[in-house]
């Protein structure tokens, strides 16, 4: 099969008329150039000027840099929350990057759904990764989502569990008990059922698939190279 290794789609970045007007808006260096200009000039009119009889220098640089550290702080605020707050709404409500506190995105498939040898990887006529491990090993969820399908499925994967979290769905196939139900939220690491040896099965193990829009894609790297969520 010619699909190509999945990895989670990368958050986009806002493009809307606020944030591409905050660089006409920016300050300039040549504005900020002349901000300074004029608070130097403030403080010598307000010394009496460069002459002898002019106050310290010190004695007003102080109070005049601290006023001019002030307003470079205040307009950096200012330059910088927009694209932030636009940002981190945008990163939030994403469809396919919903960050949570690992640092991953919940609704991908992530890890692998049990501990056990891998006896037969992804190929054109596998759609899916085989673990081989004893009847009756839980088996976990690898993403949030909901339960879409539990029962027994007469196309070869015997006790079957389907969950589905927007265009990505797993199935974990060949069970022997399922404890779950259609229509049921599941959380990452959730005990979706016990494996077995079901359906066209010829020793005890469980398959495993993601797919997305309802196409089958190798699991290899998110499955086999990433540390479980739970």
């Amino acid at each position: 099969m010619s699909d190509s290794l999945f990895s989670p789609l990368l958050p986009v970045y806002p493009t809307d008329r606020a944030a591409q007007n905050l660089a006409l808006t920016a300050p300039t260096p040549s504005s900020e150039s002349s901000d300074f200009k004029n608070l130097l000039a403030a403080l010598l009119l307000s010394g009496g000027g460069l002459g002898s009889n002019a106050a310290s220098a010190g004695d007003l640089l102080s109070p005049l840099l601290f006023v001019l550290l002030e307003q470079l702080i205040a307009r950096q605020t200012e330059q910088s929350t927009p694209v932030a707050a636009t940002t981190a709404s945008t990163l939030s409500t994403g469809m396919f990057f919903n960050p949570i506190s690992n640092g991953e995105p919940s609704p991908v498939p992530w890890g692998r759904p049990v501990n056990g040898r891998l006896t037969q990887s992804f190929h054109t006529r596998h759609n899916g990764l085989d673990f081989g491990v004893p009847v009756g090993t839980p088996v976990r969820s690898t993403m949030d989502g909901r339960v879409v399908y539990a029962g027994w499925n007469d196309q070869g994967y015997g006790n079957l569990v389907i969950v589905e979290n927007g265009p990505y769905r797993t199935y974990y196939a060949h069970l022997s008990s399922i404890p779950v139900s259609v229509g049921q939220q599941v959380s990452a690491g959730t005990v979706i059922g016990l494996s077995g040896n079901t359906g066209n099965s010829t020793g005890p193990h469980l398959h495993y698939e993601i797919r997305i829009n309802q196409k089958a894609i190798d699991p290899t790297d998110v499955t086999l190279n990433r540390p479980p969520r739970w």
